[in-house]
């Protein structure tokens, strides 16, 4: 498996598991998610990827435009991952989806729950009020293509042209920045993902997911060139099965793609999406596009 984790600890000790159950032994390559999608893509890698596992919805989207991965075929992924949360070509499915959360501080919630939608943190309300990350993180490209899917390009650039008026600071460079600036008090609402929420870990920030909510996923697919696309399969099978849906939603910090494995309280989010998540990577060029002319950073 070629993945984009940082943590090189994490996946080698989940697939114990499936070892262990099967016999048969994973081994992850762990780079950048750039890299690792250009090698997959110009056979680069040795060995080649069987699996290629991606922490955002934009790499293993460019993988299957690029004609890199194999199509899945796979009755259990059909069975178990609703379609909104796979590609629709079949040539990859998520694992686990990341929704895009609005943060406040904990001790001024009414910060969150004045905002119905994305939209309005341009309003008037939140001028020098609103910090963003970076433009170049997958969370916000993700955010950017999903507001170009809903209004089109030049609507959404004046919503994004709203954002960066009412800019408290320029854009942090990651989310934890952000985060930290939200608990400080510096900045009153944000945008994060639910991974940088997760491994921030802290009480002092509140979240809400506006709805229509947007998400990233962590996706698979198996390599064209995978030398055993058999047992690569069966990987991805025992991936969006309960049992390990369970494990890497407790480990990872992202809801199961596997509706069966949502506990109760977050019971339905995986099929609440309106429209496919790799609308993401179809709008990406406009996306960077849209945040280089609004001066998004």
């Amino acid at each position: 498996m070629y993945a984009s984790y940082v943590d090189e600890n994490y996946l080698p000790s989940l697939f114990a598991e499936f070892t262990r159950t099967t016999g048969i032994p994973v081994t992850v390559r762990h780079r950048p998610e750039p890299q690792i999608v250009s090698e997959v893509i110009e056979k680069r890698g040795s060995p080649p990827a069987d699996v290629l596992l991606t922490r955002s919805v934009h790499g293993i989207w460019q993988a299957a435009e690029e004609g890199a991965l194999l199509p899945l075929q796979s009755d259990s992924v059909t069975q178990f991952v609703p379609d909104s949360l796979r590609d629709p070509d079949g040539y990859w499915t998520a694992i686990g989806f990341s929704p895009i959360y609005l943060v406040c501080n904990a001790d001024s919630q009414v910060d969150c729950d004045v905002v119905a939608k994305y939209e309005n943190l341009g309003e008037p309300d939140f001028l020098s009020r609103l910090c963003l990350s970076s433009s170049s993180l997958a969370v916000n490209r993700t955010l950017i293509a999903n507001l170009i899917a809903d209004h089109g390009v030049r609507p959404a650039e004046i919503i994004v042209r709203g954002w960066i008026a009412n800019l408290a600071l320029p854009p942090y460079e990651s989310e934890q920045e952000l985060l930290q600036a939200i608990e400080e008090g510096t900045c009153a609402v944000g945008v994060v993902s639910r991974l940088a929420l997760h491994r921030f870990r802290r009480p002092t920030v509140a979240a809400i997911w506006p709805q229509p909510g947007y998400s990233d996923v962590e996706a698979v697919g198996i390599g064209r060139h995978a030398r055993s696309p058999d047992t690569a399969r069966q990987l991805v099978e025992w991936l969006i099965g309960t049992k390990a849906q369970v494990a890497h939603a407790k480990g990872s910090g992202l809801y199961p793609a596997n509706s069966e494995a949502e506990e109760e309280a977050n019971r339905g989010m995986a099929a609440s999406f309106e429209r496919n998540v790799g609308i993401a990577g179809f709008n990406e060029v406009d996306a960077v596009k849209l945040a280089e002319r609004a001066s998004y950073r």
